[in-house]
C-alpha cells in the first residue's frame, strides 16, 4: 500500500465480510451520511447495459465533459452499489471534468468470481462503442 495512504486506515471503519448483509447495511448508512455533492449542472442518468446478465449503471455527465471514467466501486466486490457510490461517483464528474460510468456489478457472495469482473469488462467495452454517444 501507499505509505501516503496507509494514513488513512484507521479512519476507515473495520468491515466484516463474515456477514455480507450487515456489511452493506452498515456501508449504506455510511454513504448516506455523507454530505450531498452538488451535482447542478450535471446530468445523471441509470441505464442498462446489454449483457448476460444486463449490468446496471449510472451515468454522470458534466458540462464539456472530456474524456471518461468507468468507476468500479469498493468494498471487496460484497458491499456498495450504484447508490452508496453516487456521493464519491458525483464528486469525481465534477472534479475530473469527465464523464463517469458508475458499474453496479454483481456481488459476492452470490456472484461468484469472475461475475464482477466479467460486469465490469461488459461496461468497459459498451463505454468505448459508445464513447461518441456518451460524449
Amino acid at each position: 500500500m501507499d505509505p501516503e495512504l496507509e494514513a488513512f486506515l484507521p479512519l476507515f471503519p473495520r468491515a466484516d465480510l463474515t456477514d455480507p448483509a450487515a456489511a452493506r447495511k452498515n456501508l449504506a448508512e455510511l454513504a448516506g451520511a455523507a454530505p450531498a455533492a452538488d451535482t447542478a449542472g450535471m446530468e445523471i442518468e441509470d441505464r442498462l447495459v446489454p449483457a448476460d446478465p444486463d449490468v446496471a449503471v449510472r451515468i454522470y455527465r458534466p458540462r464539456q465533459a472530456q474524456g471518461a471514467i468507468v468507476w468500479l466501486r469498493g468494498g471487496g466486490f460484497v458491499m456498495g452499489d450504484l447508490d452508496t457510490e453516487h456521493p464519491w461517483a458525483s464528486r469525481l464528474a465534477d472534479g475530473s471534468g469527465a464523464v463517469v460510468i458508475s458499474v453496479g456489478y454483481r456481488q459476492a457472495p452470490e456472484h461468484r468470481f469472475p461475475a464482477a469482473l466479467d460486469d465490469a469488462y461488459a461496461v468497459l467495452t459498451w463505454t468505448a462503442e459508445y464513447a461518441a454517444e456518451l460524449g
